[in-house]
């Protein structure tokens, strides 16, 4: 009598199917468990290989201290290549060339946009400038600001870490934070 079972499957091959089925579902389970968590796809041209956190997820929340031997960058970039800053004696300018966030609506008058260029000017409150056009591009030959230093020139100080920059007014506190994610004014 012929044991085959209901497949035409003969308990030695029935057996095998099962093992079969339970290594591939232990290897998906064993791919998924594995998997760093919080992981992406990089974007085109970046490298896949990174010792340190992704660049620019959140803005930082608090003001950074000073730093013992602050740079004198009057214009820098962040090493993402994403952000990039231009400073005064009284001023701070960063563009952010690509943003997740939602920008406030543009002001009146502003035939442009906003969202790419934050500015802090003594004695006045931070703010989103209006952009007509594409934002301004990165310099070529801007040095590196690298995460976890600072740039001072005169009143301003700008802060690099993998948040994002952070720029303030130093006598007055006034400044403002961005990165990919999102930005804050303070």
């Amino acid at each position: 009598m012929d044991q085959r079972g209901r497949w035409g499957l003969t308990p030695a091959m029935t057996t095998f199917v099962v093992v079969d089925v339970i290594l591939v579902a232990t290897f998906l389970l064993l791919v998924v468990l594995l998997r760093p968590f919080g992981s992406s796809t990089p974007e085109a041209g970046a490298s896949s290989v990174s010792s340190t956190p992704p660049p620019e997820t959140t803005p930082d929340t608090a003001v950074p201290s000073e730093t013992g031997d602050p740079n004198t960058y009057t214009d820098f970039q962040l090493p993402s290549r994403n952000i990039w800053c231009e400073m005064t004696e009284t001023s701070a300018t960063c563009t952010i060339l690509r943003f997740t966030f939602t920008p406030p609506a543009p002001p009146e008058g502003c035939e442009g946009t906003v969202g790419n260029v934050l500015t802090i000017v003594a004695g006045k409150e931070p703010e989103m400038a209006c952009v007509v056009g594409d934002p301004p591009a990165v310099p070529k030959g801007a040095p590196t600001l690298e995460y976890g230093q600072a740039s001072t020139v005169g009143q301003m100080t700008c802060h690099s870490s993998t948040n994002g920059v952070t720029c303030r007014h130093n006598p007055s506190g006034a400044g403002f934070s961005v990165a990919r994610a999102g930005y804050r004014f303070f």
